[in-house]
């Protein structure tokens, strides 16, 4: 983690700004000729560190990621803009990361050089798994992790992989920012998110080179972001009359990439998800609100009540009667 801690140290010198704590977080802002931006690093309990980079920038801008001799391995994702990246600069032939894409690099002694453009908003997440900073004790939380990491990706000194576009792992990277609570809680939360996002970098780069480079889904970048709005819509208003053929409308999709991208993001089909978005927002009608719920049936898009209770009963082992009966039995109590 010192590493990253230092990394920290030297975009303060260049950019300017300021260091700030914040539960055991380092964050560094800045706002001034060079541009604005925020660089927060994440110690985990684990060891492994996250860092999330998001700049406006003035000019060109370029960083390295040291290894330091110690194995190594950079899961490096590209939430917003682009940049290329290149390993021990002027040696290998320079890559270009788009939004939504991961760069894997892995080595010992080599260097990983950024480059950023001036006039753009870059907002890259990095994953660091480094073997300075592993459990030290056989069997301890997280030893198991890295040497299972570093057999996948490092049979060799040195290893580099491209993956495909991936909406899913930006949808779980965002998460981090919406964290509010504080001290263990908090701590316990990013750990999952970092390690799950860890679950599904893997994933990808293991079904990326089973399918020898070819693309893993029929989307294009554009479209997963277009599915991206679609899911953000339906989470917003669940309760609207949203159909198959008004979202592949209103988002230019035809049905069958609209169904695969909800799969790909959601894990589940759009009619499917708009009807657990519907009894999120039940839920929260029952704990908030003084609607009977008939009246949450009508509020949240439903015309049948018994349908309603059906489903409602299939998600929380309880019809909606007696799930609001308990939870304003227990509001009056307290």
């Amino acid at each position: 983690m010192q590493v990253v801690h230092n990394q920290l140290n030297y975009f303060n010198n260049v950019l300017g700004g300021s260091i700030s704590s914040f539960e055991g977080d380092r964050i560094l802002q800045y706002d001034n000729e060079k541009g604005t931006g925020r660089i927060q690093t994440v110690a985990l309990e684990s060891g492994i560190s996250y860092t999330e980079y998001d700049l406006s920038l003035a000019q060109d801008f370029n960083f390295s990621l040291e290894m330091n001799g110690h194995r190594c391995l950079y899961f490096i994702y590209c939430l917003e803009g682009d940049f290329t990246v290149q390993r021990n600069y002027g040696t290998t032939k320079s890559l270009k990361v788009e939004a939504l894409q991961t760069v894997l690099i892995g080595g010992k002694n080599d260097t990983i050089d950024i480059k950023l453009k001036e006039g753009t908003k870059s907002n890259i997440a990095i994953i660091r798994v480094s073997e300075d900073d592993a459990p030290k004790i056989q069997g301890q939380k997280g030893s198991d992790l890295y040497q299972q990491l570093f057999s996948s990706f490092l049979h060799e000194d040195s290893y580099e992989h491209i993956g495909t576009f991936n909406l899913k792992i930006k949808e779980q990277l965002l998460q981090i920012r919406s964290i509010h609570q504080k001290g263990l809680v908090r701590k316990l939360l990013i750990d999952g998110i970092v390690s799950f996002t860890l679950a599904l970098e893997i994933l990808q780069c293991r079904e990326d080179i089973n399918n020898e480079g070819q693309v893993s889904t029929i989307l294009t970048k554009s479209e997963l972001l277009r599915i991206e709005e679609a899911v953000n819509a339906i989470k917003r208003k669940p309760e609207y009359p949203y159909t198959v053929t008004y979202l592949s409308r209103e988002y230019g999709l035809s049905p069958t990439k609209l169904q695969e991208g909800f799969k790909i993001m959601e894990g589940t089909t759009v009619t499917n998800f708009i009807r657990n978005e519907r009894l999120v927002l039940a839920e929260e009608l029952i704990q908030t609100s003084d609607l009977n719920i008939s009246e949450i049936v009508y509020t949240i898009g439903f015309t049948s009540r018994s349908y309603f209770s059906k489903i409602f009963r299939n998600r929380f082992n309880c019809t909606p009667k007696a799930y609001l009966m308990n939870t304003r039995k227990v509001s009056l109590s307290a």
